[in-house]
């Protein structure tokens, strides 16, 4: 992992590599990252998207490769340079690290630590105390994180597992059956496209509310999430590269992002008679739980 840099006073040639030039969040965090590190010592400089094209030269001679998204990490793992992945969960970054073993990869990665999700379900549902956490493969590892939080102060969290997407109905309807909320990680079996409608639809029949991890899932019908937006991701790495330029740096390790956001939907809320704060309140009592 470690690579070695030009001294301090020498600026880094930063790539960045999208998946898409297609996905507005690659395109906002392009554009907030170049305002993010406007006037500082490194050159962000676009090395194209696996749309339009890669600049090969400029990956082969730059510094560093920022990749944003999955197909994007896999492919700055063959370039031979120092790469951090963005816009990926840590189940996609171990695949791609599976595929690339002696690759110097890192990545700031979307899932949200454990304790941030509850911190969000103390601010949204004071009252509730016990949580489904529905699950599949993808997100398996950082579900079992939450059973680590265990105390007085949480909400109690079922682990409830989905070992095959045919099960999904029934274990979704189960759950919400003996939970007071349900909480949803990124996962194709839980969480994808039609796991999504059927768990939205199904908890709204049950009234009860589901806790997510993005603003869109929150637009779908979720009640909350606390997830990053593209200038959270931006302003993290901005941060991290203002740190960077030192002999002998080494990539930072795999950790989960520093900066996040909340969504909350009003209309959820009254619907489920949930007396939800807004959300500049909501992500002020996450952050002052996190500064203790």
């Amino acid at each position: 992992m470690a690579w070695l840099l030009a001294p301090a006073a020498q600026a880094l040639d930063v790539a960045l590599l999208l998946s898409s030039h297609q996905t507005p969040a690659y395109r906002t965090f392009a554009a907030e990252l170049a305002a993010a590190t406007a006037g500082g010592a490194h050159h962000i400089l676009p090395a194209g998207d696996l749309d339009a094209g890669i600049d090969t030269a400029m990956l082969a001679h730059a510094d560093l490769i920022v990749a944003a998204g999955a197909p994007a990490l896999a492919a700055a793992a063959r370039r031979g340079r120092p790469v951090l992945g963005v816009f990926v969960s840590r189940a996609q970054f171990d695949a791609v690290r599976s595929q690339a073993p002696e690759a110097a990869l890192s990545a700031i990665v979307l899932d949200q630590p454990a304790a941030r999700h509850l911190a969000l379900a103390r601010a949204v549902l004071p009252e509730a105390r016990r949580i489904g956490l529905l699950f599949g493969p993808d997100s398996a590892a950082q579900a079992r994180l939450f059973a680590e939080l265990a105390s007085a102060d949480n909400p109690a969290v079922t682990l409830q597992p989905v070992s095959d997407p045919s099960e999904l109905q029934a274990v979704l309807e189960r759950t919400l059956k003996a939970h007071d909320a349900l909480l949803v990680l990124p996962d194709e079996w839980v969480s994808g496209p039609a796991a999504a409608r059927a768990v939205l639809l199904t908890s709204y029949r049950y009234r009860r509310p589901v806790l997510a991890y993005s603003r869109a899932y929150v637009e779908a019908g979720a009640l909350a999430a606390v997830y990053s937006s593209s200038g959270d991701v931006a302003r993290d790495v901005a941060d991290w590269l203002a740190q960077a330029p030192a002999p002998q740096q080494t990539l930072p390790p795999v950790r989960a992002p520093r900066y996040f956001s909340v969504a909350i939907n009003q209309r959820v809320a009254c619907a489920l008679n949930v007396d939800a704060p807004n959300e500049a309140a909501v992500l002020d009592a996450i952050r002052l739980e996190e500064r203790r």
